[in-house]
């Protein structure tokens, strides 16, 4: 009885410390946010993805070829999207 008793006690320090040290773990990460925007320079335009990290861009690459637009053209993608 005593042994049953010692290893539940066991069993219990050792689940709380996962949890305690889950916790910790999922505060300290910065969560990683990624978007798509078109660059544009004048009506030559390439899309961009774009990765965020703690409220910065952390990486940006090119993720399709120039393509030409007419004057017209507007990107429809949230323009007011940042980290």
């Amino acid at each position: 009885m005593r042994k049953l008793l010692i290893f539940w006690i066991l069993l219990l320090i050792v689940a709380c410390s996962f949890f305690v040290a889950g916790y910790y773990v999922m505060f300290d990460y910065n969560f990683i946010d990624t978007y798509t925007r078109a660059v544009c320079s004048d009506n030559l335009c390439q899309d961009y993805s774009f990765t965020c990290s703690g409220g910065e861009i952390v990486e940006s690459k090119a993720i399709s070829g120039y393509v030409t637009f007419d004057e017209s053209w507007v990107d429809l993608r949230d323009t007011d999207k940042n980290c």
